[in-house]
């Protein structure tokens, strides 16, 4: 089989099982099992596959008609300017969450800026690394429940050289005692992207999202809201004085998550908006 009938072919079963991205899916998919780039595939399209990478591309084509997301059958997903490792055991790094990093560089222009970050549910580390990559004086320590996302987001700092200055911390914050490895008033900035769909979502949820993302990445309560009543008290505690929180929430929830944030005595800074016109992140000062 040749690279362009086997492009037509997988476009046509992802289009049958309801994919929108049908042909960049099946151009990606049959890249990487031919361990080429995209580029250089669509250069050559009358290219025949080898008998071990069709193998490979028929066993890749079954796992995303199943509907699981290329970035897990690739095993990464770019985010910002870095390439994560991604897997089962974390959230998929989205460009909406992307809305965290500009906004953390228009709080703090100054790229020197030795800021000690936080990073509340880090998964995979996008966010905190991502961070560190634009301030190269600047540490980061990622908080999660999971020991299996830990162990990707610190071979993620490893892979994009950034080890040094990212440290892991397993913790859950639904139980007392959570902060015992934090310190006190000793972050600049808290960053985070926690779970806040609400269980009334769930069946609405792309099988992508549903079936291949870590439920306890996405699921806030009855609300959506309960990691933000959770965490909220613990800001002033462990912020600076005049420290900044950003956080991500889902589509309607700003002001719910404002009031939240204010119950507390945080100040109001701000949202940040992403690419689709949907207000995204907030921003809160110590």
């Amino acid at each position: 089989m040749r690279v362009f009938e086997a492009l037509n072919e997988l476009t046509r079963r992802f289009s049958a099982c309801g994919i929108e991205s049908a042909r960049t899916d099946a151009r990606l998919l049959t890249a990487f099992a031919m361990k080429l780039s995209p580029v250089s595939l669509k250069m050559h399209p009358e290219t025949e596959i080898s008998e071990e990478a069709l193998k490979k591309l028929q066993e890749y084509a079954a796992r995303r008609e199943n509907r699981e997301p290329v970035s897990k059958i690739l095993g990464t997903r770019g985010f910002w300017s870095l390439d994560f490792k991604v897997s089962a055991d974390v959230l998929d790094p989205r460009p909406d969450s992307e809305t965290i990093i500009e906004t953390v560089l228009s709080l703090f222009p100054d790229r020197s800026s030795p800021l000690e970050v936080l990073d509340l549910g880090t998964g995979s580390g996008c966010l905190a690394l991502s961070v560190l990559a634009e301030y190269r004086n600047a540490s980061a320590t990622g908080v999660d429940v999971s020991d299996k996302a830990l162990s990707i987001a610190v071979e993620n700092a490893k892979t994009n050289g950034l080890s040094d200055r990212f440290f892991s911390v397993c913790a859950d914050w639904r139980k007392d005692g959570w902060t015992s490895f934090l310190k006190n008033q000793g972050y600049d900035l808290i960053i985070s992207n926690p779970p806040y769909i609400a269980e009334s979502e769930r069946e609405s949820l792309e099988p992508e999202v549903l079936n291949f993302d870590p439920p306890e990445a996405l699921f806030g309560g009855a609300d959506g809201l309960f990691a933000y009543r959770r965490l909220a008290p613990f800001l002033p505690v462990l912020l600076k004085r005049g420290g900044t929180g950003v956080f991500e929430f889902g589509k309607g929830q700003e002001n719910k998550v404002k009031e939240i944030f204010e119950s507390v005595g945080l100040k109001f800074g701000g949202f940040g908006t992403d690419l689709g016109g949907i207000v995204r992140c907030i921003t809160v000062f110590c």
